[in-house]
């Protein structure tokens, strides 16, 4: 990434959190936040891809990532 380039809308997380929870979000939250989003992201992606090549498809569909979703979201569970 180039020097300067931000990651993400650090604001913008920070509004939309706020607007769900009715909450103010700590200082560093929103960066959790968006690292467990990316590696549950990153997750679903891989076992989606596993459901598919068991499949026998040829790439990833939407059926093969709504399978690998309730998964992954029991992984995710806190």
């Amino acid at each position: 990434m180039a020097p300067g380039q931000k990651m993400y809308p650090r604001a913008t997380v920070k509004k939309i959190v706020k607007a769900h929870s009715k909450c103010a979000v700590s200082k560093n939250a929103d960066v959790m936040m968006f690292l467990d989003y990316v590696l549950f992201m990153q997750t679903l992606m891989k076992e989606a891809a596993i459901d598919a090549k068991q499949a026998g498809e040829r790439g990833i569909s939407a059926r093969s990532v709504k399978k690998a979703t309730a998964d992954t979201l029991a992984k995710f569970k806190g």
